[in-house]
């Protein structure tokens, strides 16, 4: 079952946990912020939910509480961090800050840093940039997860990819997988016992996994030998352009794991404690082309004709960024959405670090 729970309150349990676990003051806001935007916003994949992931990483040292992100190589526009296995969200924002400030002052700033973490939705820290007055994007390879095309294992990870630039009503955030869905939402839907409702999943490189109760092949897409593992966009055939979302998830790699000279998806393994994913972080400044103030209104008229084009009859147009704004407005009125197991999840992790659980909920 899913209920609502107040997100101040769920905010202020997250951030005791992480004080616990022994991450500063300013270390655990921004982590407890990160999560509960995410939920705020309606991508309950990568919110909350991910809590008992991180406790996993934590307690057997793939996230190392004490670690800190490092500039290893810098010029004006760029900078390559090592980010020693910290925390992906303390790394993320450290990273996504000195692209910002490159930007500021040079017009473009763009950060590659290995040795991270799961650093949560990438469109948090291209909205960070948007915040700012700037364009940002973010990417992050992980794990294998996707099936690359004709192929019957894994290699590629989901390697999300996020763009975000202000706009009117609001920030226009484009944050994907480049598999079909994102990991994440299959342990949402196992949770909630709902059958798959499309592709997502598929054994032998083009048999469709739909059935919930098969936990088996979800099990196996934790296993780097199994024959199991997500679509990329597209689906599993060139003919629906599965080649597509396989190609972008390439790119993806180049940006964060080639260019930061970490490890590559296939390098990285949830139990390994010597390799972590890559991510890469971007932030231009429109002034390099022309007045910033004209070029968002321009943005913003065009995305305004997209949404004002005629509609299928029951449907309505969005761009990206319509439903998270909605999303975020019904959210904060009536409290962010938890299932039951999760909770009990938070409540475990609470339980053992001495955390009073019973206090925020």
């Amino acid at each position: 079952m899913v209920k609502r729970y107040d997100s101040t309150k769920i905010n202020e349990l997250v951030y005791a946990i992480y004080k616990a676990y022994g991450f500063s003051e300013e270390q655990s806001h921004q982590a407890a912020d990160m999560l509960i935007y995410t939920d705020l916003h309606g991508i309950e994949s990568h919110g909350v939910q991910r809590l008992v992931m991180y406790d996993n990483f934590i307690q057997n040292g793939k996230i190392r509480v004490q670690s800190a992100p490092e500039i290893v190589k810098e010029t004006d526009v760029s900078a390559v961090v090592d980010a020693h296995f910290g925390l992906g969200q303390l790394n993320g924002i450290y990273s996504m800050d000195i692209a910002i400030q490159k930007a500021k002052e040079h017009g473009i700033g763009i950060v590659t840093t290995r040795n991270s973490g799961h650093y949560g939705i990438a469109g948090y820290y291209a909205n960070m940039a948007a915040e700012q007055g700037l364009m940002g994007m973010s990417s992050c390879n992980s794990r294998p997860a996707m099936l690359p095309t004709h192929a019957t294992k894994a290699l590629v990870g989901t390697n999300p990819i996020a763009f975000a630039m202000p706009a009117k009503p609001h920030t226009f955030i484009f944050d994907v997988a480049t598999t079909t869905v994102p990991q994440g939402k299959i342990e949402v839907y196992r949770k909630l016992e709902k059958d798959l409702p499309a592709l997502w999943v598929a054994k032998d490189g083009e048999t469709p996994v739909y059935d919930h109760n098969d936990t088996e092949d979800f099990d196996l897409l934790r296993d780097p030998d199994a024959n199991v593992g997500l679509a990329p966009l597209g689906g599993v055939t060139e003919d629906t352009g599965s080649h597509k979302g396989f190609g972008l998830g390439v790119i993806v790699e180049v940006f964060t794991s080639i260019l930061s000279m970490g490890n590559v998806s296939n390098e990285i393994t949830p139990t390994d404690l010597s390799v972590g994913p890559c991510q890469s972080f971007v932030a231009i400044d429109p002034s390099i082309f022309g007045d910033k103030d004209a070029i968002f209104e321009k943005f913003s008229n065009y995305l305004q004709d997209i949404r004002s084009l005629p509609a299928v009859p029951g449907k309505t147009i969005y761009v990206a960024g319509d439903k998270e704004a909605l999303a975020y407005e019904n959210n904060i009125k009536n409290g962010i959405e938890i299932d039951d197991r999760t909770l009990e999840e938070i409540e475990a992790i609470a339980a053992r670090l001495n955390v009073k659980y019973e206090a925020f909920v």
